[in-house]
């Protein structure tokens, strides 16, 4: 379980994890011998990365044969294939305490060590790109909430028989806040990279309620978090980018980059803010990402952001002052601050560069980058 060292001001939380017997006896060979940590000291299912801890909603997707976790901390919903999922197995117990590095070496311990008659077992390893440790598969033994949350899914998807990858998405306490077409996810097996899907429509919805700190709850490309609820959007038109919705609840899934030195337009600049230019302009050629742009900014109209702009000259909020030659493709003020997005598609590479520019003429800014083909 997470310990604590140091006090006051200083106390800095740590979590505890048990090598695996592999490791402990190549260790051993090599002359170390590692203190001895109790099962429940180092129990995974109290760390701060166990996927229980950390997801925050669970879609289905009909065609890709899967569950998608939307994880605190991870821009990408991950991928739980059905062959890594049981939910009829109520009783089962972990190998032990320790978390292997992937799944390929725990399920070869599981099958050196064998299986209990009658009793089933799993182990815990490092998934989706070593960000979570998660079960060999995911059942209401292993992994309850979640598994709990899969079967609602699935329930309200059961009369679903659309080809897309369409997944409704649910709060862990049952609330509807997702439903769409979704073109990138992560593996939590062993592949660490996202992967694209054959296509992909808008995506975006409400934000789920408020869930307690501990277990944390609260999601893209997508990824909803605690935020007032908000018109639902017209069915026949994109929803809101799910990675908008999570930044204005305070989660942004683009991580913060620290400012580099301003370019010399930028630095050149008038300060003088120039006139606002109608919202239904391009920023590029993609229609995708023109209806994605349009049905985010109704979102923003709806949730009563300000001094909306597109593809226009980046400015301070509250209309401050002009302080690039840039044009981010859409920006707003929103509860005090100033916003940033950024529609890329999944092979540009463009949005972190975007991003840092951004930071660099205004570090108070928050950016925000969408994956939108």
């Amino acid at each position: 379980m997470p310990g604590t060292a140091g006090a006051g001001a200083g106390a800095v939380e740590v979590d505890f994890e048990a090598a695996t017997p592999q490791r402990v006896e190549a260790l051993r060979r090599g002359g170390v011998q590692l203190p001895g940590v109790s099962e429940r000291t180092a129990d995974p299912r109290t760390h701060r990365d166990f996927v229980e801890l950390r997801v925050m909603a669970v879609g289905f997707g009909l065609t890709e044969g899967g569950y998608l976790l939307y994880c605190e901390g991870l821009p990408l919903p991950v991928l739980v294939p059905e062959s890594q999922v049981d939910l009829g197995v109520t009783s089962a117990e972990p190998l032990g305490a320790f978390i292997y590095p992937d799944r390929d070496s725990a399920l070869a311990d599981l099958e050196a060590r064998g299986t209990e008659a009658g009793h089933p077992r799993y182990a815990w390893y490092r998934g989706a790109g070593g960000t979570l440790v998660v079960p060999t598969f995911f059942s209401p033994a292993s992994t309850p909430r979640i598994a709990r949350t899969m079967l609602e899914v699935r329930e309200h998807l059961v009369q679903t028989t659309q080809r897309e990858l369409k997944v409704l998405l649910l709060t862990l306490t049952g609330t509807k806040v997702l439903q769409g077409v979704f073109s990138r996810v992560l593996r939590v097996g062993t592949e660490p990279e996202p992967r694209p899907l054959p296509r992909q429509e808008g995506v975006g919805g409400r934000a789920p309620a408020s869930q307690p700190p501990a277990p944390q709850v609260a999601p893209s490309a997508p990824e909803p978090v605690p935020t007032p609820a908000t018109p639902a959007p017209v069915p026949s038109a994109p929803a809101p980018s799910p990675g908008l919705v999570q930044a204005l609840s305070g989660g942004n899934p683009t991580p913060r980059v620290g400012p580099a030195p301003r370019l010399p337009q930028d630095v050149a600049a008038r300060p003088k803010v120039p006139r606002v230019l109608p919202p239904d302009r391009p920023i590029s050629s993609s229609h995708s990402q023109n209806a994605q742009l349009q049905a985010d900014i109704q979102y923003l109209q709806d949730l009563g952001a300000t001094n909306i702009r597109v593809n226009q000259q980046q400015i301070t909020v509250r209309n401050g002052q002009r302080v690039g030659a840039n044009r981010p493709d859409l920006q707003f003020d929103y509860n005090g601050r100033r916003y940033h997005v950024e529609y890329d598609t999944p092979m540009s590479g463009r949005g972190p560069g975007h991003q840092s520019r951004i930071t660099s003429n205004d570090p108070d800014a928050e950016t925000i980058l969408l994956i939108v083909p």
